[in-house]
């Protein structure tokens, strides 16, 4: 089922803004969409919202972390290995 959320790009990593329900390691396709941009589409969605092809973001009941704090747990996170752009040549 396809999926529009909002997120947020820093540090070069798009965070989403509310929970995704994916399983570790799944692929997913992105289409990245300014938020100016996903303001004029998303009446053009509607159609898609009503079908139940496409379902639209719900609020989340986690708190938000400050800016401090997620800084923090993004300096804390140490991953190995090749970055995922290697692998496409």
């Amino acid at each position: 089922m396809a999926k529009a959320i909002p997120a947020i790009y820093e540090n070069g990593v798009l965070r989403p803004l509310i929970p995704v329900h994916l399983c570790e390691r799944q692929t997913v396709w992105l289409q990245v969409l300014p938020e100016q941009t996903m303001t004029e589409i998303l009446p053009l969605l509607e159609p898609l919202y009503k079908s139940g092809l496409l379902t639209p973001p719900t609020p989340s009941d986690a708190e938000p972390i400050s800016d401090a704090d997620f800084a923090a747990m993004v300096k804390s996170i140490h991953v190995g290995g090749q970055p995922l752009s290697a692998n496409f040549h």
